[in-house]
């Protein structure tokens, strides 16, 4: 009688009704069409943002995007390997001539121009691992088919950030869907897009936040309304799903989130269900220290940006504790921590060489 009192309680309660309305407000075309989390609607959707032949009328606007904000994002590095592309590289191209070939031999995607004898190579997961063999293998064919090109990229493009095999991940750059969001929001602000492209882009942008559960006041509300009535969607759970399984498989049970928002002496940072993450406050009271060395700049928020990261990685059978030299605008600053711990691989097992996004530790 208790639990029955409680569900009722959370029925009434105005943050439900909120949250359902919230919902139903991320209900968008891929949604309703059941291929929101298919990997093969998503590389058509990319597939058609890059190609400038497209209906998007934006001809090879979305590309150079793609690419421009992968500079920015990474201090102005070289994109690919070998002979990697630069910015200087970049501004000169002109990819009209752009062609998009879709699962080439079971290649997600691949974009060559052979006016710039350029081609990409884009390995496209939203919640598949890597397959064993495969980014070797479809780095052969390009390398076989695409021999006398100047510039060869190779990109690993993910939902969240996934560890890539150690000899692949010299050559695949890891991309997460979250270039392609902000991408894409920037797009809708400085782009001269029609209306319907607007609206498209928009339901994608939804889309990706939906799966990512990146919408922070949802989640919030959604905590908060846990805490208050645990026993309530317990007793749901048990009923809706009594088994104990979802689609045959349920992540390793764990109340991280709730431990991590209520422990005082970390700070939590964006987190879903499978990446839990958090930096601990006494890296703040170090922060003059970190400013002194030359890490960090006074402007460094800890909330905000991501030098240091700790991560607890939620899969279906086991849970990681990972500490993340992350995303970070200053590659002097990740190179310096890299190279300080590079010092104790003994302990750091996971360091393998410094990439444009996060690394491991």
């Amino acid at each position: 009688m208790e639990n029955l009192t409680e569900l009722k309680k959370l029925v009434l309660d105005e943050r439900f009704v909120t949250l359902k309305s919230m919902v139903n407000q991320e209900i968008n075309l891929m949604s309703i069409l059941n291929v929101a989390h298919k990997e093969l609607q998503h590389s058509n959707f990319l597939a058609w943002l890059f190609d400038p032949s497209e209906s998007h009328n934006k001809g090879q606007y979305f590309l150079k995007e793609f690419i421009k904000l992968y500079f920015k994002e990474n201090d102005y590095i070289d994109l690919g390997t070998n002979n990697a592309l630069s910015v200087f590289d970049f501004v000169k191209l002109d990819l009209d001539d752009v062609v998009i070939l879709r699962e080439h031999k079971n290649i997600d995607l691949l974009i060559t121009s052979d006016s710039n004898r350029l081609v990409i190579c884009i390995e496209n997961k939203i919640f598949a691992k890597e397959g064993k063999g495969q980014l070797k293998k479809y780095r052969e064919i390009v390398d076989n088919e695409f021999s006398g090109f100047d510039y060869k990229i190779y990109i690993y493009l993910s939902l969240f950030e996934q560890e890539i095999s150690e000899k692949e991940s010299e050559i695949y750059i890891p991309i997460t869907y979250e270039h392609i969001i902000l991408m894409l929001q920037q797009s809708l602000e400085n782009a001269d897009l029609s209306n319907n492209v607007s609206f498209i882009i928009t339901q994608y942008i939804t889309t990706l936040k939906v799966i990512m559960n990146d919408n922070t006041e949802i989640q919030q509300i959604a905590q908060e309304l846990y805490k208050d009535y645990k026993s309530s969607f317990d007793l749901v759970f048990k009923y809706v799903n009594p088994s104990g399984y979802s689609g045959g498989k349920e992540r390793v049970p764990n109340e991280l989130v709730k431990y991590i928002q209520d422990e005082e002496s970390v700070i939590p940072i964006r987190s879903n269900i499978v990446y839990i993450q958090f930096v601990p406050k006494e890296l703040v009271a170090y922060k003059s220290t970190l400013v002194s060395k030359g890490l960090i700049t006074d402007k460094y928020d800890f909330h905000r940006d991501n030098l240091f990261k700790f991560v607890f990685v939620v899969q279906y059978d086991y849970i990681r504790f990972l500490f993340l030299i992350s995303e970070y605008h200053n590659s002097a600053s990740r190179l310096a921590l890299f190279n300080h711990y590079s010092k104790s691989k003994d302990f750091f097992t996971s360091l393998n060489k410094l990439t444009g996004k996060s690394n491991r530790c």
